[in-house]
């Protein structure tokens, strides 16, 4: 289990954690000096289930210990981001402060919902008052409600109370999620002799191991786990929530590590812009630039302003953001709100009023990752997408590949489909797919309405088996027809066009074998091939030319340049010196 320290400025957080692990959690001299924690400090005990519980398979607890001082609020929101639990001291002797308040609402923000309130220095004051202030500060926060302990560091009282309820904490938060996929965010990262490069953070879920391959971003060059300890113990992999350090091998970025988030290449989409739902004070007065603190990155962001609450975030760097990750935003240093991520991957936005219509949308959202209403409010939507962004599709039914189509998206391509094809002349399915705005054409077969199938290239009713629009069926049984009296035709470019017959349906009718293509503008009756050799039989046995065999097929040289080449690329022909022809002997079948 890791938890968080929470409270203001010299209300013994670092006193009570010494007295519960024996262990000092202010890291530098400065720091033990002034009496002051500036950074971040980690210390664990182990914390038995207790007479009567049921036995936990590691009993170790880790605790995050923050600075308490107004200066320091961008550590503290970087060490509670993702800690589950929070032990929340207030001073019997100081009542509820200032940074008490603020770093309630900063956990409130980042939907801490699980805790311990600890009324702290009861030696020097009688813990009542304290305990009646702070819960009346609490009162309609997430942290409302949770049970409270009075301590006092420096004579022991209320110590073994505290363990006692850090265990009932335990029972109560979330079961473990070990394959969920890792997002570690680095809090701390240093060069250690001996180790090379080391990272550390809360990792809230997922499991990593020995070996695996993280990354910052996808253009950044890739780390391997090399080695790893959960609070100074080695071990071959770790499954959250833990405190772990990870040794990693590889080059890091250039902007260092903290700040930043660790995970297996394609599990997360880094994004630099976000539609989140913004609570808190901020809805008072939305500035246009905020901080958004998320795990123990702080990023400043341009604030787009659409209503109802939702505005778009344009961040300086990309974050790695999920559907439902809380973030709390600052001004000047001080927690103004809190910020819903709900669309990490969110559409184009126009001016003016489509801020608004996109409030609209965005104000049902109900907040957390729902593979339904992804779906649906998106239409047509690659699973990966989704995964990425935090949503769980092992229930999805694709409909072809990965791709997820809501059922009001059916409806409108069905109709949009039938009502192309409603006068009985096919479609071609290329421009449908573009006219239906269908990422993937082969999204097109599946989607079709009951009656219509895709045939040679071309959307047709089903009962129908000639792919060929009304004008290329009469062309070709036009040249069908002449070649039934011994006519050789093929339309020229001008009549093509007077007939409505473009190059698509030439195309189409040469792939179905109704035409032949000689050139790329002469096309004629599928038997035309066939028929001219024969018309040269009388040849047979010398040389001749294009023009003899022009005069016995009777038609133009822009017909019979194309037909010989045709014939000689058949082997019905041969070319020979001076651009005479022969006729090849026609070989007999062996039996």
């Amino acid at each position: 289990m890791v938890v968080v320290t929470a409270g203001h400025v010299d209300h013994g957080k670092s006193s009570l954690l010494r007295a519960l692990t024996g262990m000092e959690p202010d890291r530098t001299e400065e720091e033990r000096r002034r009496g002051l924690s500036i950074d971040l400090g980690f210390v664990w005990t182990d914390v038995p289930a207790g007479p009567g519980r049921p036995p936990v398979a590691d009993e170790r607890v880790a605790f995050v210990d923050v600075p308490g001082h107004e200066r320091f609020v961008g550590t503290m929101l970087s060490g509670a981001g993702p800690a589950p639990a929070v032990l929340f001291a207030v001073a019997a002797d100081g009542g509820w402060m200032p940074q008490s308040q603020e770093h309630a609402t900063a956990l409130d923000a980042l939907g801490v919902r699980e805790g311990v309130l600890v009324v702290t220095r009861t030696d020097l004051a009688e813990p009542g008052p304290a305990l009646a202030q702070a819960r009346a500060a609490l009162a309609g926060t997430g942290l409302d409600g949770i049970p409270a302990v009075a301590v006092s560091a420096r004579t022991g009282d209320g110590t073994e109370r505290l363990r006692t309820a850090i265990a009932e904490l335990r029972d109560r938060l979330p079961a473990p999620a070990p394959r969920a996929p890792v997002r570690l965010w680095v809090d701390r990262a240093f060069a250690l002799p001996g180790h090379g490069l080391v990272a550390t953070g809360t990792l809230r879920e997922g499991t990593l191991a020995r070996g695996d391959v993280l990354e910052t971003a996808p253009d950044q060059p890739k780390l391997t786990v090399r080695g790893l300890q959960e609070l100074g113990r080695d071990a071959d992999r770790s499954t959250g929530p833990a405190r772990v350090a990870v040794k990693l091998r590889g080059e890091p970025p250039r902007g260092g590590l903290r700040g930043t988030a660790l995970g297996a290449p394609g599990t997360y989409r880094l994004t630099d812009t976000a539609d989140v739902r913004l609570a808190g004070a901020v809805l008072r007065r939305i500035p246009d630039r905020l901080t958004v603190h998320i795990g123990s990155a702080a990023v400043p962001a341009a604030v787009r302003r659409f209503g109802r609450g939702i505005a778009r975030l344009v961040l300086d760097r990309p974050l790695p953001l999920r559907i439902g990750d809380r973030a709390v935003v600052t001004e000047h240093r001080r927690v103004v709100g809190s910020a819903l991520v709900l669309d990490p991957v969110p559409p184009y936005v126009g001016p003016r009023r489509a801020g608004g219509l996109r409030a609209d949308v965005l104000a049902g959202h109900p907040g957390t990752p729902d593979l339904g209403y992804e779906t649906a409010a998106r239409g047509i939507v690659h699973a990966d997408t989704l995964r990425r962004a935090g949503v769980d599709c092992t229930e999805a039914e694709p409909v072809a590949g990965d791709w997820l189509v809501a059922a009001a998206e059916r409806s409108r391509i069905a109709a949009a489909v039938t009502e192309a094809t409603a006068d009985g002349e096919p479609a071609d399915a290329g421009a449908l797919t573009r006219l239906l705005g269908l990422p993937d054409r082969a999204l097109l077969k599946p989607l079709l309405p009951k009656g219509r199938v895709v045939r040679a290239g071309r959307v047709v009713a089903a009962d129908r088996a000639d792919p060929l629009p009304a004008a290329a069926r009469r062309l070709v049984e036009s040249l069908e027809s002449g070649l039934g009296n011994g006519e050789f035709r093929a339309p020229t470019p001008a009549e093509l066009i007077a007939l409505g017959v473009g190059r698509r349906d030439l195309a189409l009718a040469v792939q179905t074998g109704r035409l032949v293509r000689l050139s790329e503008t002469v096309h004629v009756a599928v038997g035309v091939p066939e028929a001219a050799a024969r018309a040269l039989a009388p040849l047979a046995g010398r040389p001749f030319t294009v023009s003899e065999a022009r005069i016995r097929w009777n038609v133009p040289r822009r017909i019979a340049l194309p037909l010989i080449e045709h014939l000689d690329r058949a082997g019905i022909t041969r070319r020979g010196t001076d651009d005479l022809r022969t006729l090849r002997p026609t070989r007999e079948k062996r039996t």
